[in-house]
């Protein structure tokens, strides 16, 4: 089966500091896949790099088997990737509707001249863009919180907002960084049931994450980082067991029976 995304030899230098270096990474349609590392590992430069925020110094990328390497972040957006940030970036001051629908965006074919002649373009699109923002935010169980203010938000539901905006781009391929950061036991166990629900649905996920015991029970494949290279990669338990990877990483504040 071809890969959905694939990177070949993907590194990225600042100076004279390696952050990424010659990753060969792959994960197919409908797939889970973790990666993992300790802090300063080159995980969410990683994730910069597959979304076109940071570009690289060497090495590609592929989507779908096209080259995105040199393409715009709103561009890889457009073609079905999406992710979440390590830290909450959503627009404060705005309603969780309004976060949402700016995630459309990628999405909106009409202009400013649409906006301006109110035509029924622009009507049919603010109209299904309200349909997808109510959709995703239903998805993630924010319906009701749909006009609170993203700022006003409990810190669990701001990290369900952050997904759900993920959403409303109607990515095929879904970046999750560290999105059970900062949760209680109880949403972090709502966190993996949500996971498993968009495998389900047919979204891919890519998850970094320092929560080991929900990386072991959702990826079906982990691969891991360190020092800007990957270190290893295979089946959870695979992983789990490798003397290398808990000499890097679970030996560090985590053990290798999946805890954290």
């Amino acid at each position: 089966m071809q890969a959905l995304l694939e990177t070949r030899q993907l590194t990225k230098t600042f100076g004279g500091i390696v952050a990424n270096s010659k990753i060969d990474f792959q994960i197919r349609k409908g797939e889970i896949v973790a990666i993992i590392g300790p802090n300063g590992s080159g995980k969410t430069t990683f994730y910069n790099l597959l979304t076109g925020i940071t570009p690289s110094t060497s090495g590609s990328i592929f989507f779908e088997g096209r080259d995105i390497t040199k393409k715009k972040p709103e561009e890889i957006a457009a073609l079905g990737i999406s992710r979440t940030f390590q830290n909450i970036r959503l627009f404060g001051d705005m309603t969780a509707r309004e976060n949402c629908l700016i995630a459309r965006h990628c999405r909106t074919r009409s202009g400013i001249w649409d906006a301006f002649a109110g035509t029924a373009r622009k009507r049919r699109e603010d109209a299904e863009n309200e349909e997808v923002v109510d959709r995703c935010l239903t998805y993630v169980g924010l319906l009701d919180k749909k006009e609170a203010r993203a700022r006003n938000l409990p810190y669990g539901m701001q990290r369900k907002l952050e997904i759900a905006r993920a959403l409303a781009t109607e990515p095929k391929l879904l970046l999750l960084d560290e999105p059970a950061a900062g949760m209680n036991p109880r949403e972090k166990d709502e966190l993996l049931a949500m996971i498993r629900k968009l495998s389900s649905d047919g979204y891919s996920i890519i998850l970094i994450e320092h929560a080991m015991r929900l990386v072991m029970n959702v990826a079906g494949r982990v691969v891991v980082f360190d020092h800007g290279e990957k270190i290893a990669e295979g089946l959870p338990e695979e992983v789990q067991n490798n003397p290398t990877v808990i000499d890097a990483y679970l030996g560090k504040g985590a053990s290798a029976d999946g805890t954290a």
